[in-house]
């Protein structure tokens, strides 16, 4: 401390010395307070792994990216102090189950590992994963992974999802699994891999530098919290949580100071007001010690020397561009950023016209905010920029400065590209939804009526081959065609359909969140009806082409074992925001004795699923209730409700495809008729039953048997 006064001190010109002490003496307190506090301060250790820009080790090895900066400042404003424990992903996880650390940070939620670790309720972030590979892959729907090496970072929830993907489209994939994500990127560039898994942040921030590009496959939107110790108080998940949702209420928190930092994926144009604080207070900075090498002109030549090496180190420590322009335009001062960023040697800046590699179409803005920062002080301008690695976008801040009587404008420049980029790419997919889902919508309609009418010509010829053999050649093929139109359907819908509406999903749900920045009221609820209803159509696609391969005798059900139980309580977990937004009481009772069986996990949670959702669409008021149990040698699982119930002339054909018990243009509640058919098909193929019980204005139940396996294990 006594260094840094002393440092100081010698810098300042003797008639300056009093008010430059006395801008330093908060400094020096808030120091002098923070060492004597910190023996009082709460320890706690965060476990750190590699995985940027949302944890990692910088260059500098100092623990860094969007979960550092929001635990550190909770930890400053709870009296922390923290002490960071590297390792990889797996080791970070081990460590928090056996106590050894108290925090571990980018941990997606699962019910699993809620039976090891503790969670707090308000996600940090929700990061979509994404497919990456290298340039010229082609790689353009998942359908293109077929035979390909895919790598991706082992004991993740993003591997196991997309494993299960991979097999509902039968693809063949073999996949790596690599302990963490440089790892991967490296060998995508030695082609040692086809492709990887990654999270949308980290390959926004790395793959250009390894030669990849991203792909649109894209999936799996997953929430990622800090874990605690399963064995510790609830205190810190509860400050977590608390902190957490005063940061999203404020616009200005280190929450979106943070997110913009590490993202640049700001929606709006103007520039963040972290940035013109940062890019002040570096000019600032810089024009302090411009004045103090003025100010030392006169001094021993050794000195001189001295203070101009210091100057020169601390504009090119800036993060971005820095430069000092005067009134004709010409630049005086650069840093070693701008100087790599125009491809040119830095002794040939001098002098040079600060315009030349501005586009052509900026050029008289820039020209503009330059002269309003001399005109008026400051000004703030977005211009983009040639150079050899192609043009590139940034957004500049000007302040005008008085050096020895000469007006210089003192700038800085940060880059948002990446930002720029996703704007486009959202405004475009906004832009064409309608266009896109309107254009889909007329396909699968012309499909099928053209499936339709091959069906028709199919039993049309099968009634023609009971009358006359002599047809049976013409009835063969025309069933054959439509076999292979109704297989062409089926992959055009799941390539043209699923991938580009998950998309939208996708985009729309980071909106809603409040990741690039606040939303208004208004712009929530336009997001909320674009999502539901893109929701509401990926949904009557997934039920339109299960029937279809069900009827098509395509649909094929898995036999592996599975923790029956975990998939109940899972499925009750997924509906159970949608019972409490209604008011509804949602229970389960699992008996003691269910546990492992042999059946298909996927489509056994798909029945359970949409029972659920079923009981709480009709339920108004009251109560929905999951049992499961053994009962007449079979697995027997009921969901009962309190909702409007079922006529019993209704009860016969509910489990007809196409068929609601309310019709016509003033029915109450949305559906397409396929959900109660495909769970009595997915029932039959897994060698159950279904049944349904009901009574008017009382409610539901709706019961389906498993077989018990001669042995599960």
């Amino acid at each position: 401390m006594n260094y840094l006064a002393r440092f100081i001190a010698s810098r300042i010109p003797p008639g300056a010395a009093a008010r430059y002490c006395a801008l330093l003496s908060p400094l020096v307190i808030v120091v002098l307070l923070a060492t004597l506090s910190e023996a009082a301060t709460r320890a706690v250790t965060v476990g750190i792994y590699e995985n940027a820009p949302k944890v990692f080790t910088s260059d500098s090895g100092q623990p860094s990216g969007i979960f550092v900066d929001i635990i550190e400042d909770i930890a400053k404003k709870e009296g922390w102090r923290l002490r960071y424990v590297p390792g990889t992903w797996a080791e970070g996880l081990d460590r928090l189950a056996k106590g050894d650390i108290d925090l571990m940070p980018d941990v997606a939620y699962t019910a699993e590992r809620e039976k090891i670790y503790s969670f707090h309720k308000e996600p940090v972030l929700t990061v979509w994963s994404q497919v990456y590979a290298p340039k010229g892959s082609g790689i353009q729907s998942i359908l293109d992974l077929n035979g390909k090496r895919v790598a991706a970072l082992e004991q993740t929830i993003q591997l196991e999802t997309f494993r299960r993907l991979a097999a509902s489209f039968e693809l063949n994939i073999t996949l790596i699994p690599v302990p963490d994500y440089k790892t991967e990127f490296e060998m995508l560039r030695a082609g040692k891999a086809d492709a990887g898994l990654t999270n949308r942040f980290y390959g926004l921030m790395y793959a250009r530098t390894y030669g990849l590009e991203d792909t649109p496959v894209m999936f799996d939107p997953a929430p990622f919290f800090f874990a605690a110790s399963r064995n510790a108080s609830r205190e810190l998940p509860d400050v977590i949580d608390r902190r957490l949702i005063e940061l999203k209420q404020d616009p200005q928190s280190a929450y979106y100071a943070s997110m913009k930092r590490w993202t640049a994926e700001e929606v709006q144009l103007k520039l963040p007001s972290w940035v013109k604080v940062i890019g002040l207070a570096l000019g600032g900075l810089v024009v302090l010690v411009l004045f103090l090498v003025i100010g030392r002109q006169h001094a021993a030549e050794a000195a001189l020397r001295k203070e101009k090496t210091f100057a020169e180190t601390i504009i090119d420590s800036v993060p971005g561009a820095f430069y000092v322009i005067d009134a004709r335009g010409r630049l005086v001062r650069w840093n070693r950023y701008l100087a790599k960023l125009n491809d040119l040697h830095p002794d040939e800046l001098t002098g040079m016209d600060s315009l030349r590699n501005i586009h052509d179409q900026d050029k008289e803005s820039i020209a503009r905010s330059i002269s309003d920062a001399f005109a008026v002080g400051e000004a703030e301008a977005e211009a983009r920029i040639r150079t050899s690695e192609g043009e590139r976008t940034f957004l500049f801040t000007g302040r005008r400065i008085d050096a020895e009587g000469t007006p210089l404008v003192v700038g800085s420049g940060i880059e948002i590209t990446s930002r720029k980029r996703a704007e486009q790419e959202l405004l475009r997919y906004q832009g064409h939804l309608e266009e896109l889902v309107e254009r889909r919508t007329i396909t699968l309609q012309e499909t099928n009526v053209k499936l339709q009418r091959e069906i028709e010509e199919r039993s049309r010829a099968q009634s023609e081959l009971r009358a006359a053999l002599v047809d049976l050649a013409d009835a063969k093929e025309r069933a054959e065609a439509a076999d292979r139109l109704k297989s062409a359907f089926l992959a055009t819908m799941s390539h043209e359909l699923r991938t580009p509406l998950n998309s939208i999903i996708g985009f729309t749900g980071i909106l809603r969140q409040g990741l690039p920045g606040p939303l208004n009221e208004e712009q929530k609820k336009q997001m909320e009806m674009v999502q539901n209803s893109a929701d509401h159509l990926l949904a009557l696609i997934n039920d339109v082409l299960d029937i279809s391969k069900i009827e098509a005798r395509q649909l094929q059900v898995a036999s592996a074992p599975f923790d029956l139980r975990t998939s109940i309580l899972r499925s009750v977990q997924t509906v159970r925001p949608l019972a409490e937004k209604k008011g509804l009481d949602l229970s389960v009772e699992v008996a003691p004795e269910i546990g492992v069986i042999m059946s298909d996990q996927r489509r056994v949670e798909q029945i359970a699923l949409n029972l659920l959702s079923n009981a709480i669409k009709y339920t108004e008021a009251g109560s929905v209730r999951l049992t499961c149990a053994v009962h007449d040698g079979s697995i027997l699982t009921t969901v009962e409700d309190t909702g409007i119930g079922i006529k019993n002339e209704d009860l016969r054909r509910i489990f007809t495809p196409f068929t609601q018990v309310e019709s016509g243009l003033t029915r109450r509640y949305e559906g397409t008729g396929l959900g109660l058919s495909i769970c009595k098909r997915l029932v039959e193929l897994l060698g159950g039953t279904i049944r349904a019980e009901s009574d008017v204005g009382k409610g539901s139940r709706f019961s389906f048997t498993l077989p018990i396996p001669e042995r599960t294990s």
